[in-house]
């Protein structure tokens, strides 16, 4: 149900218990009227007819007394809201006053005049040689009354249904502005950073689209000078390697692999000493208790020590990765090649440095910018939400006790505010989910494959999960989520998979690893451009973000599998 059907349907409830209150309160004063009419017309009527049986008394000439007054009130014809029966002595009915013929077209509803119908008065006068009764009978008073009240109800309906009409078209005119911002988001998402949202009329959201461009420009910038900084990692002739806090080596580019001759597998995680000759390693240790304070090394001429035993003379440079938000130490990156060409390895090392700090700031951008977009909702539409949940409790309370039929309207003003504010809160968890900062990533993740399962039912989701989990820090968190998130999102809007597996463990080397699984229409790897699908290019960003792996196994009409494996120490991240 969309949050503008929702609005227009609250507001219809709203307007509908508003007519009925008012229905309520004009027949209540009808039923008030017709009751003071009815008593009036017998006080009358009763002095009228007891003047004529004081007359009679008064003037015996003019015979018996049943038989004047019974004379007179076949003259007196109908009198309004009574019904007048004489009686001879005997009982037996001698005169009836005729029927009302007001408005006799008209037949109210049994409801209608049980509502309006007055409290019945009966009035007897025993006279000479028979009995007087007169008897209240508001029926021409209950047609007029039911012929005003529908010619009202005619009018409140033809004015319901146009003001519905108008709140459902403006509602949309308004609401128009969110199916630009959720489809810039989505593309952002997947992303597409050259997505950019036009000015809106209303102010919020103009806001909204003014922070978005900024975020997606901001983002554009950054992940294309991401792009070039990895691709001169990877691609550089420097050797470069990465310590952590305790020396040990968790990262080393191909260009270090092929100078020292070491694997990566062989170099990860092993000690920086194993590069080192014996008469170097107290200069080693100097390296790095300068690293830990915080100092750097620039253009040392030192020697390293490959595979084979050689001595490569190298020129050192090598810089502290200090936690921007912290100001802690997280290890070291260093950078080494051949004297002859130092001015290179001076650039690849000042490039290397702004790729780093502009890796972290990337992902940082994104979500501070949703939480951003998710606190203006919050903020806005919320207290609008919230004012109306408030009214309507307040206007509970305050029926409870005389009037349970309004209280029971507003109950339901209650749960419409209800409905709208889970329906914006489903819009806030997609921009940030707030389980992820409160639970953790386990919880996170589960409660988003129900959400999953919820809203396709005909997939199949499963989740494994092992392994510590819930102490990797805000930035693995949120980056295992999003990849989880976009994985899942692909593989139910291209794949046409039945079932999707998700699987997330650490291994005992305190390896994390990530497997998505669909058993959808997979594709031919070889003819993908993967940089082209910002899908998969946006994962890969993040895994790389990670210091983690990334690959992707695909085979037409046999499902796809996505592999991302995050090692120790980006944990701590």
């Amino acid at each position: 149900m969309s949050l503008r059907f929702r609005l227009n349907l609250l507001i219809t409830v709203v307007l509908l218990m508003f007519m009925t209150a008012v229905g309520g309160i004009v027949i209540k004063g009808m039923r008030t009227s017709i009751q003071e009419g009815v008593e009036a017309a017998t006080r009358v009527t009763i002095q009228l007819l007891d003047t004529v049986i004081i007359s009679s008394y008064q003037n015996p000439e003019w015979g018996y007394t049943h038989d004047v007054l019974r004379a007179f009130l076949q003259s007196l014809g109908h009198v309004r809201s009574n019904e007048i029966s004489l009686y001879d002595i005997r009982g037996q009915l001698i005169y009836k006053s005729p029927p009302s013929r007001y408005r006799a077209d008209v037949t109210p509803p049994e409801w209608f005049s049980h509502m309006v119908m007055p409290t019945e008065e009966l009035v007897n006068r025993r006279i000479r040689y028979g009995t007087l009764e007169v008897k209240s009978q508001p029926g021409g008073a209950i047609r007029e009354a039911w012929t005003r009240l529908s010619d009202l109800l005619w009018v409140g309906l033809g004015f319901f249904i146009v003001l519905n009409l108008v709140v459902y078209w403006m509602l949309g005119r308004w609401l128009r502005p969110l199916n630009a911002v959720m489809g810039a988001i989505s593309r952002v998402e997947q992303g597409d950073y050259t997505t950019r949202l036009t000015e809106f009329r209303l102010p919020e959201f103009s806001r909204i689209a003014r922070n978005f461009n900024q975020m997606s420009t901001t983002l554009q910038a950054s992940t294309e000078e991401n792009r070039k900084l990895a691709l001169i990692a990877d691609q550089t002739a420097d050797a470069i390697i990465i310590h952590d806090t305790n020396g040990n080596i968790s990262y080393s580019n191909p260009a270090a692999q092929r100078i020292f001759g070491y694997s990566a597998e062989e170099m990860i995680g092993k000690s920086a000493t194993m590069l080192t000759p014996p008469d170097y390693q107290e200069d080693l240790a100097q390296n790095l208790r300068a690293l830990t304070n915080k100092h750097h090394i620039e253009h040392y001429d030192t020697q390293r020590l490959a595979r084979d035993g050689r001595l490569i003379d190298v020129s050192l440079s090598a810089a502290p990765m200090v936690d921007p938000r912290t100001g802690e130490v997280m290890g070291d990156i260093c950078s080494m090649r051949d004297i002859t060409e130092r001015k290179h390895a001076e650039a690849a090392e000042k490039q290397l440095e702004e790729n780093r700090q502009l890796t972290q700031l990337i992902q940082r951008h994104i979500e501070d910018e949703r939480r951003s977009l998710a606190r203006e909702l919050h903020d806005e539409l919320g207290q609008y939400v919230t004012a109306i949940k408030t009214f309507a409790v307040g206007i509970a309370n305050k029926a409870r006790t005389q009037m349970p039929e309004i209280e029971a309207n507003a109950q339901t003003i209650v749960a419409a505010a209800n409905h709208i504010y889970d329906g914006m809160h489903n819009i806030i968890r997609q921009l940030r989910p707030g389980s992820l900062d409160n639970l953790g990533l386990s919880e996170t993740l589960r409660d988003a494959v129900s959400n999953w399962q919820a809203q396709n039912p005909t997939i199949r989701f499963s989740l494994n999960l092992s392994g510590e989990l819930d102490a990797l820090g805000e930035t693995l968190n949120i980056n295992l989520y999003r990849i989880v998130q976009e994985s899942v999102t692909n593989a139910i809007r291209h794949a046409q998979a039945s079932s999707i597996e998700i699987r997330l463990a650490m291994s005992a080397t305190g390896e994390l690893q990530l497997a998505i699984k669909d058993d959808g229409a997979g594709m031919d790897i070889c003819m993908v451009d993967q940089t082209s699908h910002f899908g998969l290019l946006g994962i890969r960003e993040r895994a790389q973000a990670l210091r983690g792996s990334f690959s992707l196994e695909s085979l037409p009409q046999q499902g796809t599998t996505i592999h991302v494996n995050i090692p120790k120490g980006s944990q701590t991240t």
